[in-house]
C-alpha cells in the first residue's frame, strides 16, 4: 500500500469530487482516479461511490479516511516542528493575505526583507479564501476577517481604510446620477459592500466584480463610483474621492501557528508584516 494514496483519500474526502481533490493536490482529474483505484486494490475494498457529479466515499471509505487525516494532521505536525527547529534565516515560509494587500502592502515591503535574509524563500498566495494554517496551506496568514482558532497566534497588525473614488468627470456628476461598481454575490456578505448598497440607496449597482483590482480598473476607466480601499486609489492621479462620508475602517489581523512562533523565519516575516501594516 502506497501511503501517499491515503493522503489522496483524505483530500478527496474532504473536496467530495474527484475534480476538487485534483484541484487542491495540483494534478490531474484521472491522477486522482488512478490513486483511489490502486487503494482500493490494495485494501480490497471499494472506497467511493463513482457518480457523474460527486464521489461521495462508502462506508469502509469514510472509515479509512478518518484515520488518514490522523496520519495526514500528524505529518503536517512533524513539519511544523522541523520547521520551527531550524536556527538560520533560510528556507521557506508560505504566506497567504487578500490580494490587494498582497499588491499595496506586502510585495512592497518584501524588499527589505529579501535585502536581510538573500536565504529565504517566501511562497506568497494572494487569495480571498480564508486558508487553513492548521491543513499546512500557509505558516502566516494576513485576513481581514477576526480569525478563530486555538492553535493559532493572534495579533491585530493595522487597519484598512475605504472612500468611495471615480474619474473627475464622474465625480463632477449630481451625485443622483451616479452608478456604481460593487462586489458581485461571491463577496455580497462584507462590510464594505453592505454599506455601499445602503448609501447608494436607489441608484444602480451595474457592473459588479469579485475583486478590488477589476473595480479599481473599472473606476480609472470612467464606468462609475467605486468603494476602493484609500491604500489603492489615494495614488491613483487618474482618481479622486468623491466624498467625505466612508465606513468603518476593517482591522488587519496576523495569524500564525503556534508550533511555528519560534521559528526564526517566521518570525522575520512576522516582524516585516507589522512593520509594513503600520
Amino acid at each position: 500500500m502506497n501511503w501517499d494514496d491515503l493522503h489522496v483519500l483524505a483530500v478527496l474526502e474532504r473536496e467530495g469530487s474527484l475534480a476538487g481533490a485534483a484541484r487542491a493536490l495540483g494534478v490531474n482529474h484521472a491522477t486522482v482516479s488512478r490513486r483511489i483505484g490502486a487503494l482500493e486494490k490494495a485494501l480490497g475494498h471499494a472506497l467511493v461511490h463513482r457518480l457523474a457529479r460527486s464521489t461521495p466515499l462508502t462506508e469502509k471509505g469514510i472509515e479509512i479516511a478518518a484515520i488518514a487525516r490522523e496520519m495526514e494532521s500528524g505529518a503536517q505536525r512533524i513539519e511544523r516542528i522541523s520547521h520551527a527547529a531550524q536556527g538560520t534565516l533560510t528556507g521557506r515560509v508560505r504566506l497567504t493575505a487578500p490580494p490587494v494587500l498582497v499588491s499595496e502592502i506586502i510585495i512592497p515591503a518584501l524588499r527589505v526583507l529579501r535585502s536581510e535574509h538573500p536565504g529565504l524563500q517566501i511562497v506568497l498566495s494572494a487569495n480571498s479564501h480564508i486558508a487553513s494554517l492548521d491543513s499546512g496551506q500557509a505558516d502566516l496568514a494576513v485576513r481581514m476577517v477576526e480569525p478563530q482558532g486555538r492553535q493559532n497566534i493572534i495579533r491585530r497588525i493595522g487597519s484598512v481604510e475605504f472612500a468611495l473614488y471615480a474619474t473627475p468627470e464622474i465625480a463632477r456628476l449630481p451625485p443622483q446620477q451616479w452608478r456604481f461598481i460593487a462586489f458581485d454575490e461571491t463577496l455580497a456578505h462584507v462590510p464594505q459592500q453592505r454599506w455601499l448598497e445602503e448609501f447608494a440607496g436607489d441608484r444602480p449597482l451595474d457592473l459588479l466584480t469579485g475583486d478590488f483590482h477589476s473595480q479599481f480598473a473599472a473606476a480609472k476607466a470612467g464606468l462609475g463610483v467605486a468603494l476602493l480601499p484609500s491604500i489603492m486609489a489615494t495614488p491613483c492621479k487618474e482618481l479622486v474621492r468623491v466624498i467625505a462620508k466612508q465606513p468603518e475602517a476593517r482591522p488587519v489581523w496576523m495569524v500564525i501557528h503556534a508550533d511555528l512562533k519560534h521559528a526564526p523565519a517566521v518570525r522575520a516575516v512576522a516582524d516585516m508584516l507589522a512593520t509594513a501594516f503600520e
